[in-house]
């Protein structure tokens, strides 16, 4: 049985998420002296609990791969992201189990695997981690959902991470929120645009005008040092939020407002940033 859960729509960001946890049981057939192969029932359930998925996962497909041949299971998500589903696996010294999640348009976001052996009749539990699809540029905000009481005094903090850039100079973008559900504190700039070893940035926040927070930060040009960016993944910035009110509010980055530059003199765009990919956060006062 499959399940997987998410806020109301495909537009809002799932309600738990996984880091990805996806949890597979193997519960198998006893065998037997006459009569078919003996088989192992499979019952996959992942649920989502971490920053890996988010709201652009349409579709989730399993695969499981043989020696000499491989299974393909796709997982449709509706508007209450939940499906169950059963499976018949024949048992294997060593099956890949591969984990994809796409958008609707069919781009891969979020893979992973791993590869176990299943006899009949043993209950095995797999752990499958989704990381960024390391051929896609993301910028995504979390963790994808979290909830807090109104009534206590601690901070509610939201990430903004960059995937898989190639020599970044400067990131500039804006979170849009409803500011009457949170009131914007103050941010911390991530280590990543510093690069190792690192060198001096500017950051400059503008916060709570028109519902959103606008950051930016760049690399400064060092007398006698070529520019030069960093490439890889890592945290720009962190912020943090006071609450207002019971409410519910999404954390959006504009895509309009995004801008990832190389270190050439002009500003020009990182690569890939044509098919940028923006994951979004939700956060819940209560």
């Amino acid at each position: 049985m499959l399940f997987a859960r998410r806020c109301c729509s495909k537009t809002h960001c799932w309600c738990m998420l996984a880091a990805v946890v996806g949890l597979l049981f193997l519960a198998g057939c006893q065998s037997q002296t006459t009569g078919p192969i003996p088989s192992a029932q499979v019952k996959l359930g992942f649920h989502l609990q971490s920053a890996d998925l988010a709201s652009l996962v349409d579709l989730v497909t399993l695969t499981m791969t043989y020696p000499d041949s491989s299974i393909v299971l796709t997982i449709p998500l509706d508007d209450n992201g939940e499906i169950h589903d059963t499976l018949v696996v024949p048992p294997a010294d060593a099956i890949v189990f591969t984990l994809r999640a796409l958008d609707n348009e069919g781009r891969l976001l979020y893979i992973g695997s791993q590869t176990r052996s299943v006899a009949p009749g043993q209950q095995v539990e797999i752990n499958i981690l989704l990381l960024p699809n390391p051929e896609l540029l993301m910028l995504r905000a979390g963790p994808l959902f979290q909830s807090a009481l109104l009534q206590t005094e601690e901070m509610i903090s939201v990430y903004v991470d960059v995937h898989n850039v190639d020599s970044l100079f400067g990131a500039a973008f804006r979170i849009r929120y409803d500011t009457l559900v949170l009131r914007f504190s103050h941010a911390e700039e991530g280590d990543f645009v510093r690069g190792d070893p690192p060198v001096p940035t500017l950051a400059i926040v503008l916060k709570d005008t028109l519902n959103f927070v606008a950051y930016d930060v760049t690399r400064l040009n060092q007398t006698g040092v070529p520019r030069a960016g960093v490439s890889g993944s890592g945290r720009l910035a962190t912020f943090f939020f006071s609450k207002r009110r019971v409410g519910s509010t999404a954390l959006t980055i504009d895509p309009r407002t995004v801008s990832l530059t190389r270190p050439d003199a002009n500003g020009s765009p990182v690569n890939r940033f044509a098919s940028l990919a923006l994951e979004s956060a939700t956060v819940e006062v209560r």
